[in-house]
């Protein structure tokens, strides 16, 4: 492996114009983790084993869930281009994968998510993006680390044991190799999150290597030479040029960001809350007036705006985020 990563692997400015030039687009969470109500990462947070997470895999069924009404909402907001968390940290899947049977039409809903979700967003002229979690805390072969529900378990290294992360990263190219060939011109694909000189339970960590970052790369380029790649694979000391785009999160930039001295496109991402998924009881909500000063801001600095929507459980729009995008 060479000690730094061809240019070829990111694209000219001219390949992402299209994406300096819309500047507003919408995030959506949404997973299982809607029906508990209380956060994204709620298996994290509350270090919920697999059997006791089972509950809302078992009681998924999104009987209001309508793309149509969320492309059309997100078109009357202004926005251009939309990013969905194809597979979040829990590692339930939001399409039929062909890796593993915890996915959505395993569920009581039965059917696949994201190719409904995919035309009706085309259909309103929406450039489509996936999200991709690097975390799988439900994949027996992801190591228990710092984040990992399983952390604070006597046998948490005992469990760890047996695991290969090595099966995982092959497990994960697999994935996105569905997503990137099976609902045809992806414009985006968010992936989210690592981090460097990663501790296990027990076993060591490699940094990018456990995730083969490079290989999961090359592979993207590979399938979609056109791709808008976020910079969150830990690579950005081997990077010759400029990631594809820079991704601060929850603050916006005062000045625009650089990459290594250089001018890069940047995309910030915000909630309309404090949360991401779906949390019933939250109530630090962003003012109408709060949002439009994110995107002003933003767009002013030469960046885009990212902003969160996480639909609840039966698959609609909180009430107070759908009032919120009328206002945007």
């Amino acid at each position: 492996m060479t000690d730094a990563i061809s240019e070829d692997l990111f694209l000219a400015p001219d390949q992402k114009s299209w994406f300096a030039h819309d500047r507003f687009g919408m995030f959506i969470h949404w997973g299982v983790y809607s029906l508990a109500a209380r956060h994204e990462w709620v298996k994290s947070r509350e270090e919920i084993d697999d059997a006791g997470y089972r509950r809302y895999f078992d009681n998924f069924d999104p009987d209001l869930y309508d793309p149509r009404d969320w492309a059309r909402r997100a078109k009357a907001a202004g926005m251009k281009y939309v990013v969905l968390t194809a597979k979040h940290h829990d590692g339930f899947c939001l399409w039929d994968s062909k890796a593993t049977d915890y996915k959505a039409t395993n569920t009581p809903y039965g059917k696949d998510l994201l190719k409904p979700f995919v035309e009706a967003f085309r259909a309103e002229g929406l450039k489509v993006g996936f999200y991709y979690s690097l975390l799988d805390w439900h994949h027996p072969d992801f190591p228990i680390d710092i984040y990992h529900p399983l952390r604070n378990r006597e046998d948490a290294a005992a469990l760890n044991a047996g695991r290969d992360i090595t099966r995982y990263g092959a497990y994960m190219r697999g994935q996105v190799t569905e997503l990137l060939t099976g609902f045809g011109r992806i414009d985006v694909i968010w992936f989210d999150f690592s981090y460097p000189d990663r501790t296990y339970k027990g076993l060591p960590g490699k940094g990018r290597k456990d995730w083969q970052s490079i290989e999961l790369l090359s592979l993207v380029r590979r399938l979609q030479p056109e791709i808008v790649v976020s910079n969150r694979l830990d690579l950005d000391d081997l990077i010759a040029g400029v990631p594809d785009v820079m991704t601060p999160e929850q603050y916006t930039p005062r000045t625009p960001p650089l990459f290594k001295g250089r001018e890069a496109t940047w995309e910030v991402c915000h909630t309309f809350s404090g949360s991401w998924g779906y949390y019933r009881d939250e109530e630090s909500w962003k003012s109408p007036e709060q949002l439009v000063k994110l995107l002003i801001d933003s767009v002013a600095l030469g960046g885009n705006l990212l902003m969160n929507v996480g639909p609840t459980g039966r698959g609609t729009f909180d009430q107070r985020e759908g009032r919120r995008c009328e206002v945007e």
